[in-house]
């Protein structure tokens, strides 16, 4: 038995993963609380459950730690000499802090492929209910550009952004590549299920709420279309009949193009 650090991209389904593990293990350190699901889209939102024995571990919970790395590796040898059951929620992606951990508790991704990067992109952007001029305030040259632009062609920045950012990480830290990925929640629950077990939680994937966030997710699954082209490199981002925008914009990145307005 062991804890696990569990990670993944925004949109990767981690958040419905921790609400049901955290209901079926007590006795188990989170760094994260419950918080609501949204049946309209999907989305489950979880909230971060503070600590003062662990305030940088907690942290994790919202994003990157740019000036704490020191404190979050000294906090993490804490925690595994502490408690024997944690799972801790991330989406920290940083290969220095990555390359210390390995010695101590490997990372444990939810991945994914290209064939299912449209899904990550679009439960990312759509689900999330962004507000993108929000978005694109996170960078100072974004936001000048954004100042310029209506709704619609922030929304097509953003999903430029995600894509791109998707496909670095996928890359960066080979998320093809993983114990479990993304689409096994749709296609190998079996899967999914057995990872964690395996490292002594409770977990079971045969419920009401889970199959009512499948059903609810599907929408937003890649197009055979989409698929297809894929697999035969026909990076088709002018087919605006047979693709989504996103499918597109995947495309677009994937062909080697710059970002344009495609819409």
């Amino acid at each position: 038995m062991s804890g696990i650090i569990l990670r993944w991209l925004g949109g990767g389904g981690g958040d419905t993963l921790c609400q049901i593990l955290l209901k079926n293990n007590s006795n188990t350190y989170f760094n994260f609380n419950e918080d609501y699901v949204n049946d309209a889209t999907g989305r489950t939102l979880l909230d971060i459950r503070p600590s003062a024995n662990y305030p940088s571990i907690s942290r994790l919970f919202t994003g990157p730690i740019k000036n704490d790395k020191e404190k979050l590796k000294e906090e993490f040898v804490r925690l595994i000499k502490n408690k024997e059951k944690f799972i801790v929620k991330t989406h920290y992606f940083d290969q220095e802090f990555d390359e210390f951990m390995r010695s101590h508790l490997p990372i444990s991704d939810i991945g994914f492929n290209l064939e299912f990067l449209p899904y990550m992109v679009q439960a990312n952007v759509l689900k999330n209910e962004m507000n993108y001029t929000s978005g694109l305030n996170h960078d100072y040259f974004l936001k000048q550009i954004g100042q310029k632009l209506n709704e619609h062609q922030k929304k097509q920045v953003m999903i430029w952004i995600f894509s791109k950012s998707a496909i670095r990480h996928l890359n960066e830290f080979s998320l093809d590549k993983t114990s479990f990925r993304t689409q096994d929640l749709f296609y190998d629950n079996d899967r999914v299920e057995n990872f964690f077990k395996e490292k002594g939680y409770n977990i079971d994937l045969n419920t009401s709420f889970f199959s009512k966030w499948k059903n609810n997710s599907a929408k937003y699954l890649p197009s055979k279309k989409y698929q297809s082209c894929l697999e035969n490199k026909n990076y088709d981002y002018n087919n605006q009949k047979e693709l989504s925008i996103v499918e597109r914009y995947i495309f677009l990145s994937l062909a080697g193009q710059n970002f344009t307005f495609l819409d």
